[in-house]
């Protein structure tokens, strides 16, 4: 029995959205897109790469049946079937171990999840697979205070966190965060929260708070009279109290354009970071960093639209301005923003061509490339 299990309440937990399962929204597929996506670059990064980590973990709070109604896979299989399906995974499987554990309360849905789980048997060697039933929360302070009590680090994880409603613990997710290479994907359910935010003042409901922002501070961080800047306020603070170096997220939009609940993803990692922001553009190559419930999930682009670059050259101009920068300082300049290296390497290669930019050590390489890493600096006509 894995460290991951608890005992389940007699009879099971009545799932509180069942209408959840009979719609399948933009809303659902970008989410499950972004899971798909990251974790496609996640697993070579963490057992490939510089960390050669031998375990590596995806845990699925709250993960429902497996499947909607009408068919499509829940984050449960599209995480599972994203490792089954990577071109690198019997590399990473020589070297390491994978394991997917999916918690979820309510018994009748777990049911339903493992004989989905079944169907994808037998799996290979050194992948190891549980649905638990049981409060996620629970079963997530559990595993941190067993841990902890037996001096050990939780292996490298990916902890999708997706709530039924909007009561998820802050002190949990700090704990979480305080072990190495653990990252979070948060479904913040923002429609209900600021709701309660907004009528904190009432009994019960500022305990409440307290508990999902592990502390008072709610009171004077969140305070925007504006919807979308009171979100990331909020951002902000999650990102403070659990000491987080990095906070990414994706908007996701109800019917009226306003945002219903968005997704948050929490690193210590600027190589966690700069996937996640190559996943959120992916996932909205307009820019915006938001999806829309309106658009059809099947739709697929004809041409793929360019986001407007003109705000990163002048900011990239401005910066050349203060001073000479090499190349790959100014990748490190932009990872707090949402601009890829790419977008910078198109700017800078641009400006190049226009005389408006020169390198001055250079030296003639075969290839003008951030990985030669030019002294850049601005023409004096520039």
């Amino acid at each position: 029995m894995s460290q991951f299990s608890e005992e389940t309440p007699a009879g099971g937990t009545v799932d509180s959205n069942p209408d959840y399962w009979l719609e399948y929204s933009n809303l659902q597929k970008v989410k499950h897109d972004v899971i798909r996506w990251y974790l496609g670059g996640w697993f070579p990064k963490l057992t490939l790469g510089q960390w050669g980590s031998k375990r590596v973990l995806y845990v699925d709070t709250n993960a429902g049946r497996g499947k909607h109604l009408q068919g499509q896979l829940g984050s449960p299989l599209v995480a599972l079937d994203s490792f089954l399906n990577h071109d690198f995974r019997d590399r990473i499987l020589a070297s390491s171990e994978v394991f997917f554990y999916f918690i979820e309360r309510d018994k009748s849905n777990v049911n339903s999840l493992q004989q989905e789980l079944k169907a994808r048997e037998p799996l290979p060697k050194r992948i190891g697979v549980e649905a638990i039933a049981g409060d996620c929360f629970k079963v997530l302070e559990g595993v941190v205070a067993s841990l902890k009590k037996e001096g050990k680090s939780l292996a490298p994880s990916f902890i999708f966190c997706d709530p039924y409603g909007f009561k998820v613990p802050g002190r949990t997710l700090r704990e979480l965060m305080t072990f190495p290479r653990v990252e979070l994907f948060v479904n913040v359910i923002w429609r209900e929260l600021d709701m309660a935010i907004r009528q904190g003042d009432k009994p019960g409901m500022a305990a409440l708070l307290d508990s999902i922002f592990d502390g008072p501070e709610w009171r004077a961080a969140i305070m925007s009279a504006d919807h979308d800047q009171r979100a990331e306020q909020c951002v902000t603070l999650i990102r403070k109290k659990t000491g987080a170096r990095w906070a990414t997220t994706i908007r996701m939009l109800g019917e009226n354009r306003a945002t219903r609940y968005f997704l948050l993803h929490l690193t210590n990692s600027d190589d966690g970071r700069d996937l996640m922001k190559e996943t959120v553009w992916k996932a909205c190559p307009e820019g915006g960093y938001y999806a829309r419930k309106s658009d059809y999930p099947a739709q697929q682009m004809l041409i793929m639209p360019e986001p407007d670059l003109r705000p990163l050259r002048e900011w990239t101009l401005a910066r050349l301005r203060e001073r000479p920068h090499r190349w790959l300082q100014l990748h490190e300049m932009i990872r707090p923003t949402m601009w890829l290296g790419k977008h910078l390497n198109e700017v800078v290669r641009d400006l190049r061509k226009e005389k408006k930019v020169e390198d001055f050590d250079y030296r003639g390489k075969k290839h003008f490339s951030p990985s030669n890493n030019p002294n850049l600096k601005l023409r004096e006509a520039a």
